[in-house]
């Protein structure tokens, strides 16, 4: 029942536009360009899979993020483009990035930041993560107010399940976020 209730809170966050933005920005990673695919299994041979990292902004908006990603030994990394719409600057070094949209171009809806072909070796489960930054605490996100003002980018799913069920954050710190989105 539990899961039932975190993935329809989810769904409701992955829905809401600029009109109906949270008072935190929110962060996932998806196996599809629409945000809603949470998992990838094995299909034989070095099965290529899509990895996108879309953000949810603020009622702040979104100009910058900083935040590093894990990866388990069975996935073998390949291309990666960042989000072609006004980026600043964007980086990718050790899988950690460090991504800033052009000035004046403040997201204030869903926005994906890189896009990622992998392949997937072996039918081990295993996940990706999104985290901190290397030698961060916590994952930022900039808001488009006056200086940039930073905070943290909370975590709508802190996996993505490869080989196995959606891995659904619910950690109180998660569950209490997403229940927080409607209060």
């Amino acid at each position: 029942m539990k899961i039932l209730l975190v993935a329809g809170a989810f769904l409701a966050v992955a829905s809401a536009g600029a009109d109906c933005l949270p008072s935190n920005t929110y962060v996932g990673l998806f196996a599809d360009s629409g945000h809603s695919v949470m998992s990838v299994n094995y299909a034989g041979t070095a099965t290529q899979f899509e990895l996108w990292i879309w953000w949810l902004p603020s009622e702040r908006g979104l100009q910058a993020v900083e935040f590093g990603m894990t990866y388990p030994s069975n996935v073998i990394q390949s291309n990666i483009t960042c989000a072609v719409l006004g980026i600043g600057a964007c980086w990718w070094l050790n899988n950690s990035t460090c991504l800033a949209f052009d000035e004046g171009l403040c997201q204030m809806d869903w926005v994906w930041t890189h896009h990622q072909t992998c392949f997937l070796t072996d039918a081990m489960p295993s996940v990706i993560e999104i985290g901190p930054f290397s030698g961060m605490s916590e994952i930022e996100s900039y808001t488009c107010e006056a200086g940039y003002p930073a905070g943290p980018a909370t975590i709508i799913l802190n996996k993505l399940a490869l080989n196995q069920e959606d891995v659904i954050a619910v950690e109180p710190q998660s569950w209490g976020a997403i229940k927080n989105l409607y209060r």
